[in-house]
């Protein structure tokens, strides 16, 4: 193992292993939970019998699912984040002029979390954003993703790819680390302004800006998505590019006086 590796808990990457496969697959009981983690029962049973004694997990009809404190963690670290609550309101503001959904991402660990979404009145469905709410993001996939990248070193973006890889997400995903390259230099030559073209999904385009803090750095990134039979090529690469930056702008001034 690399020296520089910090050491762990057998015990707690397990415990860590149980909550994931209860994640994803809403709910089971030892004996599924054993045969997906490739444990015996005794050990899984120990670990989910912790857990619930915490309180992190329930237990209804035999199978056991993730209870929801971790509703309560989420939201105390998100009304918890500076970012959260500078961007909020320009956010809320930014769907009442555009109509459209904006979103809102901060990186952690080389993935895009989305602190917080808005549907605008003409926003795409529902389902699509809160499947985004409940999950990490790749970063290449999206304008917010893309924004975020453009303000990393390209030894921190090698790092990303080298653990994440660049899966594709659909035909206009960019794939290759050469390809994302040229991208993220065009990306810094528009002043952070990303643009998504049905990178990440079918029939929607996105326009997305970094969010950066008086030293620098990149505290998350802010954008609007919507269909293309809206969001048209004068809406794409000239008005909204605008509007999303002046967004930004706003949201860190406002994290500056916090």
């Amino acid at each position: 193992m690399d020296d520089t590796e910090p050491r762990t808990l057998k015990t707690v990457d397990i415990t860590c292993s149980v909550l994931n496969a209860l994640k994803e697959v809403d709910g089971a009981t030892v004996t599924e939970l054993s045969k997906v983690l490739e444990l015996s029962k005794g050990a899984v049973y120990n670990h989910l019998a912790t857990l619930r004694k915490e309180r992190f997990v329930r237990k209804t009809n035999g199978q056991y699912k993730i209870s929801h404190r971790f509703h309560n963690f989420g939201e105390e670290v998100k009304y918890r984040s500076e970012i959260y609550n500078a961007a909020k309101e320009e956010v809320d503001r930014l769907v009442e002029t555009t109509e459209e959904s904006v979103n809102l991402m901060v990186e952690e660990f080389g993935k895009g979390i989305y602190l917080y979404k808005r549907i605008g009145e003409k926003g795409i469905a529902d389902e699509y954003h809160n499947t985004l709410l409940r999950d990490t993001d790749h970063l290449h996939w999206s304008s917010t993703g893309k924004a975020i990248l453009a303000q990393l070193d390209d030894t921190h973006i090698e790092h990303i790819i080298q653990e994440h890889g660049l899966p594709a997400a659909t035909d206009n995903t960019i794939t290759s680390k050469e390809e994302l390259f040229e991208d993220i230099e065009k990306i810094r030559n528009r002043d952070g302004i990303a643009l998504n073209d049905e990178e990440e999904v079918r029939g929607t385009r996105a326009v997305g800006a970094p969010i950066v803090d008086g030293g620098g750095n990149v505290l998350g990134a802010i954008s609007i998505s919507g269909p293309i039979s809206r969001i048209t090529d004068e809406k794409f690469y000239d008005e909204y590019p605008t509007i999303i930056s002046q967004s930004s702008n706003i949201i860190e001034v406002t994290c500056e006086t916090m």
